[in-house]
C-alpha cells in the first residue's frame, strides 16, 4: 500500500513540476547552442547559407573551416547528402561533423566551389525554410559541374539563426531546377 501512495505522490509531483518550475522546461541553453560573441554569419537565414557556401568551397588541398561551420548548426542538427546512383536515389543523414569528414574525403584533393544561384525563404516567427539553388565548379571560373537545390530548416533562438537540417538534391533531366530558383534574367 505504501508503494502505491509513493507512486501516486511521484505522479502528482511530475504533473505539478512544470507549474512549480521557474526555469525553461526545454533547458537553459539557447536553442542554437551555447551563446557566442556576435557572429555575422548568423544574422539572417541568407547569411547562414552564404557562410555555408563559403566554408565548403576552396581549391584542392585547402583546409576548410569546419569550426566556423559547427557554429552555424543547432545541437542535434542533421546534414543529408543525397546521390542519384544505382540502385537509385540514396540519402545518408549524418551529423555536421560526419559531413565535414565526408567532404574532406571526397573533395579535399580537388577544387570545389559552390555558389548560390537564387533562393526562396519562407519564414514564420522563429523558424524559416529556405530553398537555395546552387552551381558547383572545380575552379571559381570553371564550367558548371553540377546544379541542384539545397533545402534548409533554420531557427532563430532569440539571439541568432542556426541550421536544424540541410539536405539537397542534384538537378537531373527528370527534375530540372524550377524557374523560381533559376538565375534572374538580366
Amino acid at each position: 500500500m505504501q508503494s502505491k501512495h509513493l507512486l501516486i505522490s511521484l505522479f502528482a509531483l511530475a504533473l505539478a513540476a512544470p507549474v512549480l518550475a521557474d526555469d525553461n522546461p526545454l533547458g537553459t541553453s539557447p536553442a542554437c547552442g551555447p551563446a557566442q560573441d556576435s557572429n555575422p554569419d548568423s544574422r539572417s537565414p541568407q547569411s547562414v547559407v552564404q557562410a555555408l557556401y563559403e566554408i565548403v568551397s576552396g581549391p584542392a588541398g585547402a583546409k576548410k573551416d569546419w569550426e566556423r561551420m559547427d557554429k552555424l548548426f543547432a545541437p542535434g542538427a542533421i546534414v543529408t547528402p543525397t546521390s542519384h546512383r544505382e540502385p537509385g536515389f540514396q540519402a545518408a543523414p549524418q551529423t555536421p561533423r560526419q559531413f565535414a569528414a565526408l567532404n574532406d574525403r571526397l573533395l579535399g584533393q580537388r577544387g570545389f566551389f559552390e555558389r548560390e544561384v537564387a533562393h526562396q525563404v519562407s519564414q514564420f516567427g522563429h523558424i524559416a525554410h529556405m530553398h537555395s539553388s546552387y552551381e558547383t565548379r572545380e575552379r571559381p571560373d570553371g564550367p558548371v559541374q553540377r546544379r541542384g537545390v539545397n533545402s534548409l530548416q533554420l531557427m532563430h533562438d532569440g539571439a541568432r539563426w542556426c541550421v536544424l537540417s540541410i539536405t539537397w538534391d542534384a538537378e537531373t533531366p527528370a527534375h530540372p531546377i524550377p524557374a523560381s530558383l533559376e538565375r534572374p534574367k538580366s
